[in-house]
């Protein structure tokens, strides 16, 4: 191609129009090339797959293509195909950069070599492997093409800045909508592309010779729509604004102000006025491409330029065959629109199909909102219970303190029985003293009956020993009934501690399961399966305890998730607390019923022992009774001495009895308060365990009513949550009219392309008829158009086409955006996804 034609077409902008034809398709059909791209509303999660989802995406990709074949300039033989994909916001910030990869596998080898900087590569249409080794990648093909994608954090060639203008005055994009009133929004490129050629044997430096077009599509109420540097395409159901740039080319041309004449333009900037009604911009989209790779460069030489414009006239006549060629397109052309129109047939059945399926989720979104909507209704069933809980707990608590008080007078007791049979024991000796005494009175109390006749003295000697022996047997007697006594009281006290205290521990137990059944535990533990029932018992409860220290991990995604816990991690901690405590309530009225049932045999000894020393007390208070009665009888005087003898020898003989009767036993009292003392020691030396016990009960309940209460104050963010919830169901099922309509819309729309492209196929043949007519019309075009470049160049044409040329060369150093393994061949395309601008349903006027 020669220099003025490449003039031409610039200053017709011809390869502009190709590219925005290609994206005026891409954007009709939500489909670019051989990918498609989804993005969610807020643009950060997105992905790029080979393959179209729909066919209606997949007809406007066949579109694309043949339209991109019919006008291209250079065929597209490259190696490797890469289109990178820039999701940005509304003011042009990218966001997030993915790039798909095309390998042509021409010559259908098993494997192919690539070289990429991507990150998170992975095969987008096949299951074919890959081998990777710094930037080299070597690719399993078996023959086929390889679609990969990955992603990429490196800069553009080309940024774009969008402002965007109210009534004058900048405004931010999330401002302006929703606004009504003059709004102006331009688009600013910055080519970042440097490379070096050599021009007339100097360096010079030039960028990449990219053409930007930038598609808006705009809501309704845009009226007196004007566009600098594009057009607009206004319809009924639709406006669509395209415009284009072809930034950095004037400063790579070296071209000043005046250079070029009014009918030449290479415009660095896109700018969009329209008076607007509650502004919105459904979609907005860039195109950047390579200006190289649609430009046929074969045939250039600038080392004369007296033979390029004499070729001016070879170039008529090209023409002229050019126009033959144009009149077997439209033929070709023909073709296609048949094809097209039998696939827009599947295509109307695919919207019948997105219309029904649109009418199925906006049911189900009727029903999520039905079902969101009584949960909402639930929340007070769940404050209550978790007042319960909190109440519960508390009550757990005041109990194990009132356990705790209990076995605190529970021990103190058996430390009080244990003083007093140490006492009983260590009077033994002095009982043991008093019988033996009392058994020598006895003896001389005999001896002195025998000597009673002898005389009067005999008499008061021996009643005066008697008296002594008497009251020394007295004396043993009262400490025996002493220590019977303290043995009495302390058994008591003893079996009513025994017999209370495992009850206390057992209904506090009882009342803190109650507690945790209430806030159902025992179920979620259930449905987790660490326990087959709905209830937490005194059997269970160490088991779930250690299931919940077992499973933390996944006890907190459960909370997390399923309950909407915003503490999960503080809530579960208080589970596992509770439940530790609730394990140990266990542990300790198993060790107490335990100690009670070892005790049992211990306490019948010490009621046997009692029962003993009462015995072997009340025989000793006869005899002693008896005796004093024969004293005084023996002290009243010397004249009843025959009588007081008498009855003294009836005393005696009772009191040898009783005397006897007590050594007999005195045996078996000492072994009872013997095995008293061994029993009451066993039961003092679990005091500090019981007591200790008792006090981790306590602290653990305390910890676990702390724990509900953090739960009670989470419940209004919960429910605050599932307000929230309900909300944004009530939202989605507000849109559900509004879905059905705009699926309705688009069949009807649907219908409309078929009637046009119906029309179209007639239009065709029309077009066949006049392409002769093209013909001659061109080579007048060509011939005026390039006379009118050659005298609006104010300038010598030589240095012009050789930065020409260089620019062009750029443009073929530059394939790939990536990398690209030796010896291969790429070409590259820039789709940016603006961020929509959605009106607002309270918008300000």
């Amino acid at each position: 191609m020669k220099l003025p034609e490449l003039k031409e077409k610039l200053k017709s902008k011809y390869i502009v129009r190709v590219v925005a034809g290609v994206l005026t398709i891409a954007l009709v059909g939500t489909g670019i090339g051989a990918t498609a791209v989804f993005a969610e509303k807020n643009s950060t999660a997105v992905t790029a797959e080979a393959d179209s989802t729909t066919d209606s995406s997949k007809d406007a990709d066949d579109i694309a293509d043949k339209l991109m074949d019919s006008v291209s300039l250079k065929d597209n033989d490259a190696d490797k195909d890469e289109s990178v994909y820039l999701i940005s916001d509304a003011n042009g910030n990218v966001n997030k950069t993915i790039v798909v990869d095309h390998l042509k596998n021409k010559d259908k080898k098993d494997t192919l070599e690539d070289a990429s900087n991507l990150s998170d590569i992975e095969n987008v249409k096949g299951k074919e492997k890959f081998t990777q080794s710094g930037d080299k990648l070597t690719w399993q093909a078996g023959g086929k093409d390889i679609y990969y994608q990955g992603t990429a954090t490196a800069e553009p060639p080309v940024t774009q800045k969008v402002t965007y203008y109210l009534d004058g005055k900048e405004i931010s994009p999330e401002d302006l909508a929703g606004k009504s009133g003059k709004v102006k929004i331009r688009f600013d490129y910055t080519n970042t592309t440097s490379y070096t050629e050599t021009v007339n044997g100097e360096k010079q430096t030039v960028s990449v010779p990219f053409a930007a077009i930038t598609g808006l599509v705009l809501g309704d109420g845009f009226e007196n729509i004007e566009v600098t540097n594009g057009k607009a395409e206004v319809s009924d159901s639709s406006s669509v604004v395209l415009g284009y740039a072809l930034p950095g080319l004037n400063d790579s041309l070296g071209i000043k102000d005046g250079d070029l004449d009014g009918d030449v333009n290479i415009p660095e900037y896109m700018e969009m006025t329209a008076d607007v009604e509650n502004f919105s911009m459904p979609a907005a989209m860039t195109f950047v491409v390579n200006a190289s790779d649609y430009v046929s460069t074969d045939g250039i030489d600038t080392s004369d330029l007296d033979d390029m414009i004499n070729d001016l006239k070879d170039a008529s006549t090209q023409l002229q065959d050019g126009s033959k060629t144009l009149a077997e397109g439209t033929d070709t052309l023909a073709d296609g629109l048949s094809t097209l129109q039998s696939k827009l047939g599947t295509f109307a059945s695919g919207v019948g199909t997105l219309k029904s399926g649109l009418k199925t989720y906006t049911d189900g979104v009727s029903t999520l909102s039905g079902g969101l909507n009584t949960l909402g209704n639930s929340t007070g069933a769940l404050v209550s219970g978790a007042d319960k809980l909190n109440s519960g707990a508390g009550q757990l608590a005041s109990g194990s303190a009132t356990l705790k008080d209990g076995l605190k007078a529970y021990t103190d007791g058996a430390s009080q029985l244990n003083t007093g049979l140490n006492q009983l024991n260590d009077n033994t000796g002095s009982l043991a003293t008093g019988v033996t005494s009392l058994n020598d009175g006895a003896k001389k109390l005999s001896d002195g009956i025998n000597a009673a006749n002898k005389g009067a003295a005999g008499v008061s000697a021996g009643a005066a020993q008697l008296k002594t022996s008497i009251d020394t047997a007295k004396t043993g007697a009262d400490s025996l009934a002493a220590g019977a006594k303290q043995v009495d009281e302390g058994v008591g006290q003893l079996t009513q501690s025994l017999s209370d205290m495992p009850e206390t521990i057992k209904a506090s137990i009882n009342q803190s399961l109650e507690q945790l059944n209430e806030l159902k535990v025992g179920k979620l533990f259930k449905t987790l399966g660490y326990i087959d029932t709905d209830k937490i018992t005194a059997d269970n409860v160490s088991a779930a305890a250690d299931a919940a220290v077992n499973n933390a991990e996944k006890i907190i995604k459960f909370l997390s998730t399923s309950m909407n816990d915003p503490a999960p991690s503080a809530t579960y901690s208080k589970i596992v607390v509770g439940l530790s405590q609730g394990k140990g309530a266990v542990t300790v009225y198993s060790a107490v019923n335990q100690s009670v049932t070892d005790s049992a045999s211990k306490v019948k000894a010490l009621k046997d022992g009692s029962a003993k020393v009462s015995e072997g007390a009340s025989s000793l208070d006869t005899g002693l009774g008896q005796l004093s009665d024969g004293a005084s009888e023996l002290s009243s005087g010397a004249s009843d001495l025959a009588k007081g003898t008498t009855k003294l020898a009836t005393g005696a003989t009772a009191l040898q009895t009783g005397t006897q009767s007590l050594a007999d036993k005195l045996p078996e009292l000492t072994k009872g308060i013997t095995s008293l003392v061994n029993g009451s020691n066993e039961l003092v030396k679990n005091n500090d365990t019981l007591n200790a016990g008792a006090t981790a009960l306590n602290a653990g309940a305390s910890q676990l009513s702390a724990g509900t209460q953090s739960l009670m104050n989470s419940v209004p963010t919960l429910t605050s949550g599932i307000k929230q919830l309900v909300d944004g169901s009530n939202t989605l099922v507000a849109n559900n009219a509004q879905l059905n309509s705009g699926a309705s819309q688009l069949a009807d729309g649907t219908n409309q392309i078929v009637s046009g492209v119906d029309q179209l196929t007639t239009g065709s043949k029309t077009l066949s008829e006049g392409a002769h007519t093209l013909a001659d019309g061109m080579v007048q075009f060509n011939e005026e158009g390039i006379n009118k470049i050659l005298d609006a160049y104010n300038g010598d044409l030589k240095p012009f086409t050789d930065k020409l040329q260089a620019v062009i060369d750029a443009g073929e150093e530059y394939q790939t955006y990536s990398a690209i393994a030796d010896g291969q061949t790429g070409s590259v395309k820039f789709i940016y996804k603006l961020a929509s601008i959605d009106a607002k349903a309270d918008s300000d006027k």
